[in-house]
């Protein structure tokens, strides 16, 4: 099923997966800490590596906190990415808001 405004715990140290279906699209935003968003092929993160876009949890003038219903195929560099993951870099637990069909 598909998440509808969920807050999702975001752990310290581990890859969360964001969602839990395969997506085209997604909106999500940053409500507590930072984190890196890495877009991947199924549902298992073994595969992530450290590198991912960063997203805060204060906008400000050169950080982002949200997507609002964008392609995955415009933010993933793996072809046929449908499964987006997010890990904190500040060493504590995030929480961010997904919302996808």
């Amino acid at each position: 099923m598909a998440r509808d405004q969920v807050a999702v715990s975001c752990p310290a140290g581990e890859w969360t997966e964001l969602t839990n279906a395969n997506v085209t699209s997604l909106s999500f935003q940053v409500q507590t800490g930072a984190v890196k968003i890495r877009f991947t092929t199924g549902s298992a993160p073994s595969a992530l590596s450290d590198a991912g876009y960063v997203y805060h949890a204060a906008a400000g003038e050169y950080r982002r906190d949200r997507e609002i219903n964008v392609a995955v195929a415009s933010l993933a560099t793996t072809a046929g990415a449908d499964r987006a993951f997010a890990t904190p870099i500040d060493g504590r637990r995030a929480v961010v808001l997904v919302d996808h069909a």
